[in-house]
């Protein structure tokens, strides 16, 4: 075969396969009356809608638009496309979920098509449903110049170019965990598990924290609330004063001061928490069964009570008796 007929083979090939494959882009157009052609308008006022509410490629799927119209009346027929709705629904299903300026925009696109579709269904019979572009245009522009859709005019930056960028890479990491996850679903067991334990671990770290910052607080601060307890004046000052009641015969005055100079002592010494609320059989509970000091703690909490808390009268020998005790509780 020559070169001139295998030419023109491989043209006529060439024509034929753009045929078929413009063939194949055209959708099919389904005859119907004026009646028939509305009940379709708001068929795709639904489905936008829908797309509008739902935001994902699933609600917006061109495919939902069906065949183009020729529609039939008195005077005629006359073909409607829908090339422009299925336009308008591919680019909703492809940036309304998005955030910022990308889905701004393609949610106005969506609100343009649910305004056309209703002004095509309450047109009349005569204009085949086609609004006149003047009229279309002219409503487009009144949602454009709205407040929320003024920065769509503006060019992101790098930085919302950077951001919107972030966040489509972790929706499609977490639409392929999702995905996954139905398949295996030992991926949303792991994901549970994840979801609780982390914020038990962090809760437990922070009381941790807490706890080790109130233990490590001054010795002094802690004191400072316990500024009316025994230990805070000192159980040589307690002695003292026990020391000049008894040099003037004030006995009972003289075993009660011996009495908190021992607990003040004792006190200081970490026997126990400072608290100036405790009574005297309190503080002998502190001390565990079996202790050494305390039968001296019993024996000088029992006279204590009977001479100050009991009104019984007091002389020298009360007062060296508890005298002695507190020096075996407190030796200098």
């Amino acid at each position: 075969m020559t070169t001139a007929p295998r030419k023109l083979l491989a043209v006529v090939a060439l024509l034929l396969s753009a045929s078929v494959v413009a063939a194949a882009d055209t959708p099919p157009v389904e005859r119907c009356d004026f009646a028939g052609y509305r009940q379709h308008l708001q068929q795709l006022g639904a489905i936008v809608r829908t797309c509008s509410a739902q935001k994902s490629a699933a609600a917006c799927d061109p495919a939902q638009v069906g065949a183009d119209n020729e529609v039939s009346w008195a005077q005629g027929t006359r073909l409607v496309r829908y090339g422009w709705l299925r336009q308008a629904l591919a680019d909703a299903g492809k940036g309304a979920a998005l955030p910022g300026k990308q889905g701004d925009a393609a949610r106005a696109v969506i609100a343009a098509a649910a305004l056309r579709l209703t002004q095509d269904a309450q047109s009349s019979p005569g204009s085949a449903g086609v609004a006149p572009i003047e009229k279309v245009r002219a409503d487009l522009n009144s949602i454009l110049s709205e407040h929320r859709f003024q920065r769509i005019q503006e060019e992101p930056n790098l930085l919302q170019r950077a951001w919107a960028a972030l966040l489509n890479w972790l929706f499609e990491r977490l639409n392929k965990v999702v995905a996954y996850g139905g398949e295996n679903p030992w991926i949303a067991h792991i994901l549970e598990v994840v979801a609780i334990c982390v914020p038990c671990v962090l809760l437990a770290w922070w009381v941790m924290v807490k706890l080790r910052r109130q233990a490590a607080l001054p010795r002094t601060a802690v004191e400072a609330t316990a500024a009316t307890a025994p230990s805070a004046r000192g159980w040589q000052r307690w002695l003292a004063e026990a020391e000049g009641f008894a040099r003037e015969g004030r006995w009972r005055e003289a075993v009660h001061h011996v009495y908190w100079a021992a607990i003040s002592r004792l006190e200081a010494h970490g026997m126990w928490p400072a608290d100036r609320a405790r009574t005297p059989r309190e503080y002998l509970r502190l001390l565990r069964s079996g202790h050494a000091l305390e039968p001296d703690l019993r024996g000088l909490t029992r006279s204590f009570e009977l001479i100050w808390y009991g009104n019984r009268p007091a002389a020298e020998e009360q007062y060296q008796d508890a005298r002695a005790r507190m020096e075996k509780l407190v030796p200098r």
